[in-house]
């Protein structure tokens, strides 16, 4: 499946800076370099694999573009496996398209969006977790994401489900040669309560894995938290004293907020996809009764409730009718008592799910933060912990299969060639998390996620 052709692109974003870059990636990369670069050293025209040359970008007309380093590597040994150029110069749009337009007139042609990433994929430099470890290592906003990123990238996952694939090999194998010859002596090491045995601590992995996606993808993508509680309680006040800015329109009259105001703030390591909603009240207003259905429609999504109260009138019968509601739905929240500076130090209580702040003069922010940390981030997570929902399908059907493969066993009434079907069926859901089977549907759908130039 391999295209034998030559791309390039600008990698470095297209902005004034100190340096821009362009990738040449392809057979034709190195007789592309000679037409518009004439290299300060000699030796240039060797092109000894990764060393760089100082020189000059030029176009057709021998009009020179910039003073730049060109650095040379050669396949197998580059980031694609090809043959590769990379066009050290300054940081000029100007100079990095009219640079490239003259790369595509000697013959390259402009990458895909993931095109070169792609290439490493369908050259065995990386596999599909490395490959998309590539793009979370890019978005990674956090430290515990930044690491988990780049312990996939180094491969972690991708070992830990290649041993899950040589146990089910070593299995199916087996299998096949009961069918194959039926007559020969069977190792005993093979019977069905030792298959069944290997096959349940295979499951046991595949469940860990699983178990792990919830954690993974908090890590990753955050906690839909939404900020709801009844009209001027400060929840506003709550977003912005977050966001150390004021984002959200603070006034002392009821009903301000009537659209959802949607924020992202870092606490720790921890991301908090973040919605100040219209508080819940009786209100003939058109307006607010259509900011308050959205209300409703954010907690039905959300991850966490951050529930306000006005600690100087407590709870009120709205709002344990609210949080009645909550606890039927079965929603993670914390009862947050704001405006603490205007009520009695003896009044504040020791409750559970309860912190008091005072959003106005940042008193109890960071306990609040805090809390919220201690209920979704765990102080060790695993090095292969599962943050891709494409991952999570996989391990759910080869779990599924080496179910059935498990009821099958036991029942003893089914044959072995059927037997080594769900193994086949688990292999295969596991193949295809690391890119051992794939289809260029499913390429393009994940490379089309990345950005150009990558």
């Amino acid at each position: 499946m391999l295209k034998e052709y030559t791309i390039a692109n600008i990698i470095t974003p297209l902005i004034e800076s100190g340096i821009g870059i362009i990738r040449i990636s392809g057979k034709q990369s190195f007789e592309i370099i000679d037409k518009i670069f004439n290299a300060y050293n000699p030796l240039f025209k060797k092109k000894e694999s990764h060393k760089a040359y100082l020189g000059i970008v030029h176009n057709s007309n021998g009009i020179k573009l910039d003073e730049a380093l060109v650095l040379i590597m050669k396949g197998p040994h580059s980031f694609t496996g090809e043959d590769t150029v990379e066009i050290h110069c300054h940081g000029n749009p100007f100079i990095l398209k009219e640079s490239l337009k003259e790369i595509i007139k000697q013959g390259a042609r402009k990458s895909e969006a993931g095109e070169f990433t792609r290439q490493a994929f369908l050259n065995g430099k990386l596999d599909l977790t490395q490959s998309e470890a590539i793009l979370d290592t890019i978005k990674a906003n956090n430290q515990k994401a930044l690491s988990l990123s780049l312990n996939q990238l180094e491969g972690s996952l991708k070992n830990k489900i290649g041993l899950l694939k040589e146990d089910l090999i070593s299995i199916i194998a087996y299998l096949e040669a009961t069918i194959d010859f039926p007559d020969d002596e069977i190792e005993e090491s093979y019977t069905n309560d030792v298959i069944n045995s290997r096959v349940n601590k295979l499951l046991d992995e595949i469940n860990k894995l699983l178990k792990s996606y919830s954690q993974g993808k908090i890590i990753k993508d955050g906690v839909i938290t939404v900020l709801i509680g009844r009209p001027n309680v400060g929840k506003s006040s709550l977003l912005n004293s977050l966001l150390n800015e004021d984002r959200a329109i603070i006034t002392h009259l009821p009903g301000t907020t009537r659209d959802a105001i949607e924020e992202q703030i870092n606490i720790g390591d921890l991301i908090l996809n973040i919605v100040d909603t219209a508080g819940f009240r009786e209100t003939e207003d058109v307006i607010e009764k259509i900011g308050i259905k959205k209300t409703y429609e954010y907690i039905d999504i959300s991850q966490l409730i951050l529930f306000l109260v006005d600690a100087t009138q407590g709870l009120t019968s709205d709002d344990l009718l609210m949080i009645e509601y909550l606890n039927k739905i079965e929603k993670k929240y914390l009862i947050v008592m704001n405006k603490v500076d205007l009520i009695k130090e003896e009044d504040i209580k020791s409750e559970i799910n309860t912190i008091y702040i005072s959003a106005k003069e940042g008193l109890g922010i960071e306990e609040l933060k805090n809390s919220i940390k201690d209920l979704f981030i765990k102080d060790e997570i695993e090095d292969y912990c599962i943050t891709n929902l494409r991952y999570f399908e996989s391990l759910v059907k080869a779990k599924e299969a080496l179910d059935i493969f498990q009821e099958s066993i036991i029942s003893g009434i089914v044959p072995a060639d059927l037997l080594a079907i769900d193994l086949k069926d688990a292999y295969i859901a596991l193949a295809a998390i690391t890119g051992d089977d794939f289809t260029e549907d499913l390429l393009e759908n994940i490379f089309s996620k990345f950005c150009i130039g990558k």
